[in-house]
């Protein structure tokens, strides 16, 4: 089954909450190819979610911003409502 690109977006989001990783861990967790994972971490980074940060003379890490973490949180909370569609009660006038 393909993922969309949300859920991909999320996965990474997922994988970063633990700990800051290097490009290849992450590639690594969330089973992705090379040039699409550069283009989801890209994205990220481009609208505040992830940031990239220095660590040494060329490794680099990929962190989650608090605003990332807020993302994560909110779209993780519609997930379950999605999934538990079906007990929520909903009162017509």
């Amino acid at each position: 089954m393909t993922r969309t690109k949300l859920e991909k977006y999320l996965s990474v989001l997922e994988t970063l909450v633990y700990r800051p990783l290097e490009f290849e861990m992450i590639l690594y967790e969330v089973d992705q190819e090379w040039s699409s994972m550069r283009k989801y971490l890209n994205f990220l980074i481009t609208h505040g979610l992830v940031e990239k940060l220095p660590l040494g003379n060329k490794r680099v890490i990929y962190a989650i911003t608090e605003r990332g973490f807020r993302v994560l949180r909110a779209l993780q909370g519609q997930e379950c409502l999605e999934e538990h569609r079906h007990l929520i009660v909903v009162n017509e006038p």
